[in-house]
């Protein structure tokens, strides 16, 4: 990491806030995917007038999933700026704040859940208008082509962004690679079972996304691979198998 962020290609950063991250893509016009907590939407506006760009130019903003500390700071990222919102289809009426898509506790164990819920209502996302729904094969603009890959398990809607010419791959909460930051010794793993709704999708997302052509793998809650990320996902898929 290096003052609070860490570059990872010329274009593209990744700012931890608050024990996630938010990736923000400079290029003619800005695109930020997620934007942490709910007090987390200053800090990325504050991160991109720091890089010298106006918060009117971020075009596009991108939830990889609706858990709270990864669209908490959307809404005020989107009143601050005007980009537009891109959600996948599945999580759009709880984002929206529909009556009768009320967000789903992310603890699976009711107990831990239940004890939870006071937190969980203070830290609820503000409702925000989605401008994009998103779909698994959707291809935008960004850093000369974004495909979404659908990638349920850790939620329903949960969505990975591939960029096929330059061997990227934001996973969101797909996948972990647990260790400190200075630690070799890193694995790659699946996401934590205490917050994911269905084990048995996130197991075969994996292994989709497996079969992608990385070189460059970005996670929300660790440091990156940034080379050989193709191999090492494929013998961890391998695992699975």
């Amino acid at each position: 990491m290096s003052s609070g962020f860490h570059q990872i290609l010329p274009n593209l950063y990744q700012l931890p806030v608050g024990g996630t991250s938010v990736f923000v893509i400079v290029e003619d016009t800005i695109t930020v995917v997620d934007a942490g907590w709910r007090t987390s939407g200053r800090r990325v506006v504050e991160f991109v007038q720091r890089l010298g760009r106006a918060p009117q130019e971020i075009s596009l903003i991108v939830s990889t999933h609706y858990h709270a500390d990864h669209i908490g700071g959307m809404a005020h990222v989107k009143a601050r700026t005007g980009g537009r919102v891109a959600v996948h289809e599945a999580e759009v009426p709880y984002v929206q704040g529909h009556p009768g898509a009320r967000m789903p506790n992310p603890f699976q164990n009711t107990v831990v859940g239940l004890l939870m819920t006071p937190l969980l209502a203070v830290m609820q996302p503000r409702p925000f208008a989605v401008d994009l729904q998103l779909h698994d094969g959707d291809r935008l603009s960004p850093l000369g082509g974004m495909e979404i890959v659908h990638t349920p398990g850790h939620t329903p809607g949960s969505i990975s962004l591939y960029f096929p010419q330059h061997g990227l791959l934001i996973a969101g909460d797909a996948l972990e690679y647990k260790g400190g930051w200075l630690d070799r010794r890193r694995q790659l793993g699946l996401p934590s079972g205490m917050v994911s709704s269905d084990m048995a999708q996130a197991r075969e997302s994996v292994l989709k996304l497996a079969k992608l052509d990385l070189e460059v793998l970005c996670f929300s809650h660790f440091p990156p691979i940034q080379g050989g990320a193709g191999p090492s996902l494929s013998r961890f898929a391998e695992s699975l198998a």
